[in-house]
Order: structure tokens, then C-alpha cells, then sequence
């Protein structure tokens, strides 16, 4: 019921951004994947990134109720994450766009 009530929310948010529902087309599903990534500023200092790294991976089990204060509807902690995190997503681009080098 969930999901599909999270369906219906993405299928009006791209019907609103202009795209036809009969546009849409399922190409892929899966069970339920990790958060996305934080992002930072690719100038931001590299030692304030590494800070940053080391302080949201350890925040769960150093200090929960602050992670709690942080994440409190995704209790699965930080990870770094590498490409490799999305080459199954970045393989079905290439194969919808017909682009499967």
C-alpha cells in the first residue's frame, strides 16, 4: 500500500516537471536500496571533507541520540560511497538509452 501511495507521489511529480504518464515506463525495480549520498562542494577544503567523512560514518555508534536528532526516519547509518554503488543504475541508463557500451 506504501509503495504504491510512493509510486503515485514520483508518477505526479514528473507529470508536473511535463512528462506524460504514458510516457513512463518501468525498466527496472528492486528491494529497498540505501539513502542517497550526501553531497559536498567539490572546492570545499580536503581536510574539512575527510572530517566531515570520518564524523557521519562514526556518528551512529559514537554518538546515537545526536545521529537520531540527524536521521530519525533511516536507521542505517552512513557509508562512503564509491562508483560502484551505481553501476547497476548507471548500466540500465546506458541500456534504455540505448547507449550499452
Amino acid at each position: 500500500m506504501a509503495s504504491r501511495m510512493f509510486r503515485a507521489a514520483r508518477v505526479a511529480r514528473l507529470e508536473v516537471a511535463g512528462l506524460s504518464k504514458a510516457a513512463l515506463q518501468v525498466v527496472w525495480t528492486s528491494g529497498l536500496l540505501r539513502y542517497g549520498p550526501h553531497a559536498v562542494r567539490s572546492d570545499l577544503d580536503p581536510e574539512a571533507k575527510r572530517r566531515l567523512t570520518v564524523f557521519l560514518i562514526n556518528l551512529r555508534s559514537m554518538s546515537p541520540d545526536v545521529y537520531d536528532l540527524l536521521e530519525s526516519k533511516h536507521s542505517g547509518g552512513f557509508a562512503v560511497a564509491s562508483p560502484k554503488d551505481y553501476a547497476m543504475a548507471a548500466a540500465i541508463v546506458r541500456l534504455v538509452s540505448g547507449n550499452d557500451r
